[in-house]
């Protein structure tokens, strides 16, 4: 582990302290995608289809809180645009009125 304090402007006093328990206590493991198929052609800029695993959690791609999202940006651009259509609509009637 190294502690760096710094000590005014721009200058900086280095101080390490690395123990043999530091190095013994840190995990190498590595995680590794649960990937179905040939690796080499699921591994891409987009996820290609067939590739990878079924959501397991809601907020896994393709799981509930995903299509809740989406239904959520769906329903606020109808009350937006809804809206502006009746203020619209209400701008003209009023406009007619006093032509």
């Amino acid at each position: 582990m190294r502690i760096i304090r710094l000590t005014g402007f721009g200058t900086a006093d280095f101080e390490t302290s690395i123990t043999d328990t530091d190095s013994a206590t840190t995990p190498t493991s590595v995680y590794v995608y649960p990937l179905g198929g040939d690796v080499d052609e699921c591994i891409g800029l987009l996820p290609k289809p067939g590739c990878g695993f079924e959501p397991t959690q809601a907020g896994d791609r393709g799981g509930a809180l995903q299509y809740a999202v989406f239904g959520l940006i769906v329903i606020g651009v109808v009350v937006v645009f809804s809206v502006v259509f009746r203020n619209v609509i209400r701008r003209d009637n009023e406009r007619a009125k006093h032509a």
